[in-house]
């Protein structure tokens, strides 16, 4: 104990606990208004608030976990909505950064790990609070935060902790490493964000790939494969420790948007795109622009974000004066300016690094020695042209249609993480050899390679310029227009005088942030050179401050700290028509058709066909879609939505469904058909209370195909719980029965007089069953298997976790 607290008050560990202590007062003090009690306003927890809302009512009064919900999409499953499952050790770990209020404890985790991972490196704790930093502060980073994508964030802060672990392992360092591996891999898999997991896996591959390389050209393979296998036990038992999570998720996207699809055209009748996962459009919607991935460097080289603050300082509000536009009017424009001329949908903000930490990654690339290089540069390629998706389609499709797992990930361009992860590491890596060696020869290298384009970038402004450029090489480059594909819609709504003026406020800042870029690199470039004259202290502070007041400074244009709301303040409140419909106390679902399929507003309140999650039961998605662009009403109809909510002149609008066709009705005849095709059709020409479709194989042969609907006496209703409901009829001949619950095959288990009995999909999205005459009572129950087995896996997991970490302890002391 003794020797413990020695080591804990020496000076080295004195000072990593200060830079710690120093990284939580900041953290907290970058989102200051949670010393007021306040919280920040997030979009998309917002929109999880009404997801889960059956979730945490469950809980409060119950004290019980459910995993299946009704508020949202007609009925889904918990398993990527926060359930939660038994024996979870890992939330106590998760719960020690939980200390400071949210979100500033995942900035805190974003530095505390670069810092950790670094000083493994055994970088100087100087430059190892540059980098983490240079990670922490990266724009995209923390534009994720202030939308809500939480557990992104989270996924993405544990993995320079696992990275740390790794490189422990292969310093021989076995039980700290391992343990540092066994933690972080399971806490970024808990973070339940499996695109970052699966981007983190490309980290460790191309880490694995450069690594066995170098140990073949070293004749070390066989010490590093002893190395680091320690790594892929600690991987195993992460995998068992989130069981119950992972296998209920991969069960649960069999059926979801993110496998293949049982149409073979889309609802316009076009041939549909064949594809184990999600389409090639869907996933490449969002791809990285190859000229707008600049932007890491250079942030509105493109316009910025869709939506830019240029200020009552700006030449457009100057033109909104002038053309007497009232000062508040022109005030209020020019807060939120869709100055973004590139591809995407949408951009909430650049992923500007920093343009100071660009220049030290230049310049490591040139310092920087041995196999760590070439990973670390390994991963800025093929993140950079991965991220270009649709815009670089020779490795993209290749990638799609070959690498496990690839296609059932979307927005593409959110691969850039990884170089968000590579080059401030890299950088600081280049920076501590820079400053061992007086190497002024590769610093003017690097100053050349980062200023040349830039100079280059300004002059393709002018015409001149890009003439000559383009007779010299027979083609037309110049990427500089300022004119985005949505100016002629912005037209349409502004007048052309205010999009010429937009257009004018693009070329203004793509001038500014690239002059900017140079100043930055100048005084980067100047301090490194005199490094001698100012000393390596100086001279690590002097560049602290720059790459602190580099990235805070553009973070500054999209960090909107008036986003936070008192903290017993609703993130979504009751609105005239959500009151008029809570007067109702049947059972009932609602459809709120302004927001269709992507809004959770209505599930806060009410049982809702619609929701917001970007995994949803792939049936369920399909025939919204075909229905929707058929105009046709069929699928509301079936799902029992008695209320339909639109947008009036200053309020919503409430509208009543008298085609509402019940919580459960008899049909008189089932079609058969083996195509999913023919089912959508035939639904908008039957009438659903009459007939119902399926699949031949779905419906047993045993069944007879005519039944006498009217023989159905009464039939009564009762959802005691989201994974219970109940029926009794009386019937005097056996009826075909249509549930207006959405189907989903695992999990569900019905009940005839508490005998085990079966149901089928009908009517593409519903259930069905063939139930006996006489009175009987049915009862479904959600009861899914794999969530127990899972719950076994996870237990056994814990077992071998600690027997092993027993083990490792046990052979050091013997040793």
């Amino acid at each position: 104990m003794k020797i413990l607290i020695n080591k804990l008050l020496s000076k080295d560990s004195l000072i990593h606990i200060y830079v710690i202590i120093g990284f939580m007062l900041g953290s907290i003090l970058f989102y200051h208004p949670l010393l007021q009690g306040k919280k920040l306003f997030q979009s998309d927890i917002s929109q999880y608030e009404g997801m889960s809302r059956q979730i945490k009512e469950n809980r409060d009064k119950f004290d019980k976990e459910i995993y299946w919900i009704d508020n949202a999409f007609g009925g889904m499953p918990t398993y990527q909505l926060g359930a939660k499952y038994p024996y979870d050790i890992l939330t106590p770990f998760h719960y020690l950064f939980r200390f400071i209020p949210r979100p500033a404890h995942t900035l805190f985790l974003y530095l505390i790990s670069m810092y950790l991972l670094l000083l493994v490196l055994k970088v100087p704790w100087r430059i190892s609070l540059i980098g983490s930093l240079a990670f922490g502060l990266s724009t995209y980073l923390l534009i994720i935060l202030q939308v809500g994508h939480n557990t992104k964030a989270l996924a993405i802060s544990y993995i320079p902790l696992v990275i740390a672990g790794l490189i422990l392992l292969k310093q021989n360092k076995k039980i700290l490493g391992f343990i540092l591996s066994l933690i972080a891999i399971s806490l970024q898999i808990r973070a339940n964000h499996y695109q970052m997991t699966y981007y983190l896996l490309f980290i460790i591959g191309l880490f694995f790939i450069v690594y066995l390389i170098d140990s073949y050209k070293k004749g070390e393979i066989k010490p590093f494969i002893k190395s680091i296998s320690p790594f892929f036990l600690a991987g195993i038992f992460a995998l068992g420790l989130n069981a119950p999570n992972l296998m209920s998720t991969y069960e649960y996207s069999k059926y979801s948007t993110r496998s293949a699809s049982e149409l073979k055209l889309d609802a316009s009748g076009s041939p549909k795109e064949k594809t184990t996962g999600l389409d090639y459009d869907y996933i490449t919607q969002y791809s990285s622009g190859i000229f707008e991935s600049l932007n890491i460097v250079i942030p509105r080289i493109q316009g910025g974000a869709s939506r830019e603050d240029v200020g009552t300082n700006s030449n457009l509000y100057k033109f909104l004066i002038e053309n007497n536009v009232p000062n508040d009017q022109a005030s209020n424009f020019t807060k939120a300016v869709p100055t973004y001329w590139g591809d995407q949908p949408i951009l909430e903000a650049p992923a500007y690094i920093g343009i100071s930490v660009f220049l030290l990654f230049i310049l490591s690339l040139f310092t920087a020695r041995g196999p760590t290089k070439f990973w670390l540069l390994s991963c800025v390629i093929i993140s950079l042209l991965l991220s270009w998706g649709k815009n670089f389609p020779l490795l993209t499709d290749l990638f799609i249609e070959y690498f496990p797992m690839y296609n059932k990930f979307r927005a593409v361009s959110s691969i850039q993480v990884i170089l968000e992860f590579a080059i401030p590491l890299l950088a600081s890596l280049g920076l501590y050899k820079y400053l061992k060696n007086n190497d002024y020869k590769n610093l003017n290298k690097a100053l050349i390679i980062v200023i040349i384009p830039l100079i280059i970038l300004i002059l393709f402004k002018y015409s001149f310029f890009t003439t000559i450029l383009n007779d010299a090489v027979g083609t037309h480059i110049s990427p500089v227009s300022f004119l985005g594909p949505n100016d002629e819609y912005y037209k349409s709504i502004f007048g052309e005088q205010i999009v010429n003026q937009i257009v004018n406020e693009r070329s203004y800042m793509y001038s500014y942030d690239i002059i900017r870029a140079m100043i930055f690199t100048i005084i980067i470039y100047s301090i490194l050179r005199f490094k001698s004259l100012l000393g390596n202290n100086i001279t690590v502070l002097a560049i602290l401050f720059i790459v602190f007041y580099d990235l805070s400074s553009v973070n500054n244009r999209y960090i909107d700290k008036d986003l936070f709301i008192d903290s017993n303040q609703n993130y979504i409140t009751k609105n005239q028509a959500d009151l008029e419909i809570l007067k109702d106390k049947s059972d009932y679902r609602v459809y709120d058709a302004s927001q269709g399929l992507n809004g959770a507003n209505t599930s806060l309140f009410h049982n809702s066909i619609g929701g917001y999650h970007a995994a949803k039961l792939r049936r369920f998605q399909e025939a919204y879609d075909y229905f929707r662009f058929h105009n046709n009403n069929v699928m509301v109809d079936m799902l029992n939505t008695k209320y339909v909510i639109s947008d009036g002149e200053s309020d919503k609008e409430l509208f009543i469904n008298e085609d509402a066709a019940g919580n459960v009705w008899a049909v008189d005849s089932i079609y058969l058909t083996d195509s999913a095709d023919e089912i959508l059709d035939k639904l908008t020409k039957i009438d659903i209370k009459k007939y119902a479709i399926t699949f031949n194989d779905s419906y047993s042969h045993d069944n007879i195909n005519q039944f006498n609907s009217k023989d159905l006496l009464e039939i009564n209703f009762n959802r005691n719980s989201s994974n219970h409901i109940t029926y009794k009829y009386n019937a005097d001949s056996p009826q075909l029965l249509v549930f207006s619950e959405v189907y989903y095959p695992k999990g569900w288990k019905v009940y005839i007089d508490d005998k085990l009995s079966q149901y089928f999909d009908v009517n593409y999205i519903l259930r069905g069953m063939v139930v006996p005459e006489g009175k009987h009572k049915i009862d479904f129950y959600f009861e899914p298997e794999i969530v127990k087995f899972g719950i076994n896996v996870r237990l056994i997991s814990i077992l071998l976790t600690f027997s092993f970490i027993a083990y490792m302890f046990y052979k050091k002391t013997e040793k």
